[in-house]
């Protein structure tokens, strides 16, 4: 049997190769997307390594606030601490460090990088110790007096600066004018994973990017023959409470943490696309090896006649589907190099720049290749595989077997049970409560698709139907029998479009969720937003506006209100949340709340304003306390001062400036509403604003309809780079309707050559082909839209306390999504359709 299974691959080798091409595209994508997330860890571990081998021991406020977004907030220790430190026992000498958020100007005008689309731009102290500074400068000198910065070389080479240019950086003051007077590298990179620092003398770094008289650290070299860890206990003797100590490779492993956390979203982006492709090259695996099983019946029940086991015929077939998973494996982990190439290419469009270094591929990956590639392809092929075994001789040697499937009542109920529990999942995953929601909720997704394909052949006959209506009448014969072949196997049919299915599915599904987040937005604007324009950074969360910027906009005479928004991460019982800070003084003239009890007007000095979801879930009204913990100034008991109901612009939790002035050290707006006088014209007021906008680089001055299309542009923006991941899963699923189609003409070998002899023309075969293609790729594009709508409705319901509350479903969209997969189901049909219009007709009429 082993002996029958090879010869008959080997008698197939384009078969071979076209079935293996479904799971190998699916099996790069995740070994590339292996080789990079490996590649950028060994490389950026063995930088860190490096830049931190003199540093024994660091000493730091300890974190209070821990934040995905915006980074672990911690408090600022005393400078007066340096001397402590320095003064400790095992430690020879200490420098004080100070880090914040800092943006430089590039020769063009425009601020060099985008923290919040991209890695973070950094202001920081230049240390003159070279045994302790990470950077080492290359070109130029250190700066020595206010108004001197050296820059990365990366920030440098992207600005076009160099040294001796003039330009501006902006901080949490006013922009800064400063000389460039030296470049420097990082290690052996031109900066840390494409982040960006401009580095002052330590006294203007305290008042730009830091406070004066803190450090966010401090830097310790210890004595010659002490163990970093003899030296951090002795420093943390010394050390008052809520500030530690850290040996030098503590912080290099933090480093290297930072750095692969940082990357761990896009890492996991991928490998969900990734399954996307090896899911639906599942289903094509299924449906060609359902396929070869019916062709090969009358070969399968002479083994069987002969002596072979029906254990022998399930493993000769499980082998043939071992071989091609085999074959994809490896094939896919070559082209993962070079996808891992590609995406690393795609990593420095967002920015993010990995320094030079090898390839890295680990025994991780390859196993991880050969596994998914074998076991999806074995038990894909599982189900086929039995039925063969399964089929007794005498059945199997008749010329006919008929498609029983549409009226399986076994396979409506599993169908069913598959597709409720699916929707369970997708549910429970969204719904907040499961401790993996996206985990629960690409389950659910998994099993709805699984469901609605085990219940495909049940509707497979009369959508096909439906769909190939119009056929027989504009185009005859043709049209008639490409209906009656999709209508005919029902199983096949449904198999074949499922893999589409889901293609689509996901399309879909993507495309109703940011037309639902801009309709959202849209909603949220005109409902809240009374004012007439907005400034942004999209900087979401690190870094910002000058707080200066909304005083001089309220000194205008065109201004009638201005008024500045700032965002904080805290921590609320174990939640991580943020807080929206407003000016109560201005801040409700311009944006409706819905105040039910209180006002934003009292929100003074330790106070909490709560949206009414939340203080009915928390059970608080005005005057209660609530307990919320500050990176800056720990635990904080604020009085409750007002209950709203819209938290479309200021979301659930929201104070006022003085008790985010008292307990976050950093100052920036992450946007400023401003509202011009009735009288005064809009284009007039709108340059006054530009006028005073233009010295903050990063300020985008919009109108309410250039602010919703801003944010509609970056939503589509994802979306493109969505399409373009899904268009590999796509693209499987075509190749799926071509492969089949194919095997399908062999199958029909004497039936084409029997329509050829009673005088069927070659262009009418390759039209019932090519028609036939079309009803299937249709039906999987129903399918796939129907899945798509639901899970889509699902998300907006979910993420209603998000500000998520409007469902849009972009017809026009999705009408031309039914459009592209018609058109594509012609071109998966091209190779097939001229291959049956070539048949030689006596020889195909004499197929056995």
């Amino acid at each position: 049997m082993l002996r029958t299974a090879i010869k008959t691959l080997l008698a197939r080798k384009l078969r071979l190769l076209t079935t293996s091409l479904a799971v190998l595209l699916g099996v790069a994508f995740m070994s590339g997307t292996l080789v990079l997330t490996d590649t950028v860890a060994r490389t950026f571990d063995e930088l860190f390594a490096d830049v931190f081998d003199d540093t024994d021991a660091l000493v730091r406020g300890v974190t209070e606030v821990e934040s995905t977004q915006f980074g672990d907030q911690r408090q600022r220790i005393d400078a007066g601490l340096l001397q402590t430190v320095a003064g400790a026992p095992t430690v020879e000498r200490a420098v004080g460090f100070v880090q914040g958020y800092a943006q430089v100007v590039g020769k063009d005008g425009k601020p060099v990088g985008q923290p919040g689309q991209g890695p973070p731009t950094f202001g920081s102290s230049w240390i003159d110790d070279d045994e302790l500074n990470s950077f080492t400068v290359t070109e130029g000198r250190a700066p020595q007096a206010a108004g001197e910065v050296v820059l990365d070389k990366g920030a440098a080479t992207k600005g076009e600066l160099t040294v001796g240019d003039r330009t501006k950086v902006l901080t949490q003051k006013t922009p800064v004018d400063v000389t460039v007077v030296g470049l420097a590298k990082f290690g052996e990179a031109d900066s840390p994973g494409g982040a960006t620092f401009v580095m002052f003398t330590t006294e203007q770094a305290q008042q730009l990017v830091g406070e004066p008289g803190k450090f966010d650290s401090i830097l310790v070299v210890g004595e010659d023959g002490r163990s970093q860890d003899d030296i951090r206990d002795a420093i943390q003797s010394v050390l008052p409470p809520r500030v530690e100590a850290l040996t030098g490779a503590e912080v290099t492993e933090e480093n290297q943490s930072t750095i692969k956390q940082a990357l761990s979203f896009f890492n996991y982006f991928l490998l969900a696309f990734a399954l996307i492709a090896v899911f639906v090259g599942a289903f094509i695996i299924y449906n060609t090896f359902s396929i070869i099983v019916a062709q090969r019946g009358r070969e399968m029940a002479l083994m069987r006649a002969i002596g072979a086991s029906r254990r022998q015929v399930l493993l000769s077939v499980l082998f043939e589907a071992a071989i091609v998973g085999l074959i994809a494996a490896v094939l896919g982990l070559v082209a993962g190099i070079g996808v891992a190439a590609a995406l690393k290419a795609m990593l420095a469009a967002f920015g993010i720049d990995i320094p030079a270094g090898g390839i890295v591929l680990l025994p991780r990956t390859i196993l991880v290749s050969l596994v998914v590639g074998v076991l999806v392809s074995v038990a894909s092929a599982f189900f086929p595989a039995l039925r063969a075994s399964r089929v007794p001789p005498i059945a199997a040697m008749r010329d006919l077997a008929l498609d029983r499937s549409g009226r399986s009542r076994k396979r409506i109920v599993i169908g069913a049970l598959v597709t409720l529990l699916g929707a369970a999942n997708v549910a429970y995953g969204l719904s907040g409560d499961a401790p993996q929601p996206l985990v629960s909720a690409g389950l659910g997704a998994a099993l709805i698709f699984i469901g609605v394909a085990v219940l495909g052949p049940i509707t497979a006959g009369p959508v096909s139907r439906l769909l190939g209506a119009p056929l027989p009448r504009f185009r005859g014969i043709s049209g008639t029998l490409a209906r009656e072949n999709a209508m005919r196997n029902p199983a096949r049919t449904s198999s074949t479009a499922a893999a589409l299915m889901i293609g689509v599915g996901v399309v879909t599904f993507f495309t109703i969720a940011a037309a639902s987040i801009k309709a959202s937005v849209n909603d949220s604007v005109d409902n809240a937003f009374s004012g007439d324009f907005v400034i942004s950074t999209k900087a979401f969360g690190f870094g910002g506006l000058s707080p200066e910027l909304a005083e001089q906009l309220r000194g205008l005479p065109e201004v009638r209100a201005a008024s500045g928004g700032r965002l904080a991460p805290v921590q609320i019982g174990t939640a991580q949340k943020a807080v929206f800070a407003v000016d109560r003084t201005t801040f409700g003239e311009i944006v409706d709340v819905g105040e039910r009890d209180g006002r934003l007007a009292d929100l003074g000095a330790g106070t909490i304003g709560l949206h009414d979801d939340v203080a009915t879930d928390k059970n608080l009204k005005v005057g209660d306390q609530l307990a919320v913990k500050f990176g800056g100034s720990g635990e904080q008991q604020l009085r409750v001062a007002a209950v709203y109901e819209k938290n479309d612009v200021v979301g659930d939790y929201v104070i006022g400036l003085e008790t985010y002035e008292a307990n976050i050290a950093d100052q920036y707006d992450a946007l400023v509403l401003v509202d011009k006088r009735d009288e005064v014209p809009a284009a007039q007021a709108r340059a006054a604003i530009d006028r005073l906008a233009a010295a903050y680089p990063t300020a985008e001055v919009l109108d309410q309809t250039e602010y919703k299309e801003s944010v509609a542009g970056d939503v589509d923006q994802l979306l493109n780079m969505i399409y373009v991941l899904l268009a590999l899963a796509v693209i499987i699923a075509l190749m799926g309707i071509a492969n089949t189609l194919a095997l399908s003409i062999f199958e029909r070998t004497r039936e084409l050559g029997l329509l050829r002899a009673v005088g069927m023309s070659r262009s009418q075969l390759r039209s019932t082909v090519r028609w036939e293609s079309v009803i299937i790729a249709l039906f999987g594009t129903i399918l796939g839209l129907g899945i798509g709508l639901f899970l889509g409705w699902a998300l907006v319901k979910a993420l209603a306390d998000e500000g998520i509350t409007t469902l849009d479903v972009p017809f026009g969209r999705l009408v031309a999504v039914a459009v592209i997969a018609a058109v594509a189901g012609i071109i998966a049909a091209i190779r097939p359709a001229r291959r049956a219009a070539k048949l030689d007709v006596l020889r195909a009429i004499a197929t056995a």
